[in-house]
């Protein structure tokens, strides 16, 4: 039986990394509820090919609001929700019916969270399938002919690697870690063993949990069972969390902050804080790591938006 202090549920199975702290910045964004987070129309469709003696590559052309209105016929239609912090940035792309079609710009990892589509990695072109994470995605996001809704989480982060190499890992197969996290008396407490989680008491949070390992960053997905509160834990590193489904509340730094289905949240490097599960909950995780020396991964409006090149990076 294995029963140990650990670290952030959300941090579970990940190896210690040595992070430039993040602290020094002056936004202080914590908490993106979906109702504050931005909602974009999106039109997307494949330009012609370059002439011959030019570069051969797939390209594509974006039209927002608007301008989305006007695009062909046979074009991608989507909405693309963001959540912009002070060191990274998960945009939240959907699309109801109709081809899949997005062009890969700054997006550093991605999550496909319903629907089936094919991208680039480390120049093959893969089929990802809900579950699947791909670190470094290239090209075209694509599929011609979905079955049903897509829903792809895309993230600008950056990574502890000095050249990081872009993987695909897929969410079958992957190994689930059962725990239990509660307080006796003044000691965190944590049991991965199932005996030992069986004889967790009341008030014990329990949670599933996946590591999806990238090259310097990775995902997890934890499932979380509805009451139970976590043990208090710092972080060395940023964390963005989305909540998929659910509801929880987290304190960090004497704060409380309610969290729900759509809404996204950072824990804060060297910040303790704990959760609370309110109901049946589901969430993915990924690290925000940050070198000042560094430019910010976050999304910034450009002006020329709706021709197509809507982001920079600060």
């Amino acid at each position: 039986m294995k029963i140990a202090p650990i670290a952030s549920f959300v941090t579970i199975a990940l190896a210690a990394f040595s992070l430039t702290s993040a602290s020094a910045q002056d936004a202080r964004i914590i908490h993106v509820p979906a109702v504050e987070a931005p909602v974009y129309a999106e039109a997307e469709w494949d330009l012609p090919l370059p002439k011959a003696d030019t570069p051969m590559y797939d390209r594509s052309f974006i039209a927002e609001g608007g301008a989305a209105a006007t695009a062909p016929d046979g074009a991608s239609r989507y909405t693309a929700q963001e959540y912009n912090f002070p060191m990274g940035a998960l945009r939240v792309l959907k699309w109801e019916s109709g081809p899949v079609i997005h062009q890969i710009t700054f997006e550093t990892q991605l999550y496909m969270l319903k629907g089936t589509a094919s991208v680039g990695v480390a120049g093959d072109i893969v089929t990802i399938n809900a579950g699947d994470a791909v670190f470094l995605p290239s090209g075209i996001l694509r599929n011609s002919d979905p079955d049903g809704e897509t829903v792809i989480l895309t993230y600008i982060v950056s990574n502890t690697s000095d050249a990081p190499k872009a993987k695909v890992v897929r969410g079958e197969g992957l190994n689930v870690m059962a725990i239990a996290q509660w307080m006796d008396g003044e000691d965190p407490t944590t049991a991965t063993d199932h005996d030992a989680i069986l004889k967790a008491p009341d008030g014990a949070a329990k949670f599933t949990a996946k590591r999806y390992s990238g090259d310097g960053n990775s995902f997890r997905h934890a499932v979380l069972e509805a009451g139970g509160r976590t043990t208090p834990a710092t972080n060395g590193r940023d964390i963005l969390i989305y909540i998929n489904k659910g509801r929880m509340k987290r304190t960090e730094d004497g704060v409380e902050y309610t969290v729900e289905a759509g809404d996204a949240i950072r824990e804060e490097n060297a910040k303790s804080g704990y959760w609370e599960i309110l109901e049946a909950s589901e969430f993915i995780a990924t690290d925000m790591p940050f070198d000042p020396s560094q430019p910010r991964y976050n999304l910034q409006r450009s002006t020329n938006a709706v021709a197509g090149t809507g982001y920079r990076q600060e």
